[in-house]
C-alpha cells in the first residue's frame, strides 16, 4: 500500500513538473515573438502594437510577425525586412505584418501585409513574385519585381501609383487589372470598381488636398530607396519639336522630370 502511494505521489509530482514546464514554455513563446525586420528610419512618433503590448518603435528596433505599426500625423518610418523587402510608411499610416514565412524545408514562402490606412512605398525583396500578398480594405495587390506607392483613405478606397515593374490589382470578387503604366494611378474602390491606369487627380477620392497628401514620397530620396522617384515625360522627338514651333533643340533621348 505504501509503495502504491509513493508511486502515485511521484507520478503526480512528475505531471506537475511537466505542466509547469509547458506553461513556462508557452510564456517564453509569448514573450519572444518572431522577428522579421528592422526599423531603418523612424521620424517622430511610430507605435508598434503586438497583442496587449505597445511600444514606441526606435531606429534599429526589430519588428515582428503580426505586429501593427502606426505613424503619427507628422511621422514616417522606413523598414527593411529580413528578405530585403523594403517599406516606407508616411504620416497617419497603419499597417499589420500579417505573414512572414521564408526558407522552409517544404519550399513554402509567404510574405503578407495589410495596409489599413495612409500612404506607403513598397519595394520587392528577394522572394519570387508569388510570395507577396498585399491587402487593403478594397484590394489585393500582387507584385512582380516592383516599386510602387499605395494610398488608403479613411473609407478604404485605394490608389496604387506604379514606379517600376508591374502589379496585379484585384477587388474582393477577384476581378483583377494588370497595372504596367509607370507614373499612372489605379483606383480600387470599396464598391469593387478598379479603374484603368490614369493621371493623378484630387477628384479621384473626395477630400484629397493634393498629390503630396496621397504620395508624400514622390520626388524624395529615402534611405531604403535612394533613387528619387519622379514622373517622366516621353522622349522629345524631332516631330514633337517641330510641332512645338521653335522649341530649343535637345537630344532625342532627353526626358523632363515632371510633377503629376
Amino acid at each position: 500500500m505504501t509503495r502504491r502511494l509513493l508511486h502515485a505521489c511521484a507520478s503526480t509530482i512528475v505531471l506537475g513538473i511537466c505542466a509547469n514546464a509547458l506553461a513556462a514554455g508557452k510564456v517564453r513563446a509569448q514573450e519572444a515573438p518572431t522577428e522579421i525586420g528592422t526599423a531603418i528610419v523612424v521620424k517622430r512618433e511610430v507605435v508598434a502594437t503586438l497583442g496587449n503590448d505597445k511600444r514606441d518603435l526606435a531606429e534599429g528596433g526589430r519588428v515582428h510577425h503580426l505586429e501593427l505599426l502606426e505613424t503619427g500625423a507628422d511621422s514616417e518610418a522606413e523598414l527593411r525586412l529580413d528578405d530585403q523587402t523594403k517599406l516606407a510608411l508616411g504620416p497617419n499610416a497603419g499597417m499589420r505584418l500579417d505573414e512572414f514565412v521564408i526558407g522552409k524545408s517544404d519550399g513554402v514562402t509567404t510574405i503578407s501585409m495589410n495596409f489599413l490606412k495612409g500612404t506607403f512605398r513598397f519595394i520587392t525583396g528577394a522572394q519570387k513574385k508569388e510570395a507577396y500578398r498585399l491587402e487593403t480594405p478594397s484590394a489585393t495587390i500582387g507584385v512582380r519585381g516592383t516599386v510602387f506607392d499605395v494610398y488608403v483613405d479613411g473609407s478604404g478606397d485605394t490608389l496604387v501609383l506604379l514606379h517600376e515593374g508591374e502589379v496585379n490589382i484585384c477587388n474582393r470578387k477577384t476581378s483583377c487589372r494588370r497595372h504596367r503604366s509607370v507614373g499612372r494611378v489605379v483606383h480600387a474602390s470599396v464598391a469593387g470598381v478598379i479603374s484603368a491606369p490614369m493621371r493623378f487627380s484630387e477628384k479621384l477620392i473626395p477630400g484629397l488636398t493634393g498629390v503630396g497628401a496621397a504620395f508624400p514620397f514622390v520626388g524624395k530620396k529615402l534611405t531604403v530607396d535612394p533613387l528619387k522617384r519622379v514622373i517622366k515625360a516621353r522622349p522629345i522627338t524631332k516631330v514633337g519639336r517641330a510641332a512645338a514651333g521653335g522649341v530649343q533643340r535637345v537630344g532625342r533621348g532627353l526626358r523632363r522630370a515632371l510633377p503629376f
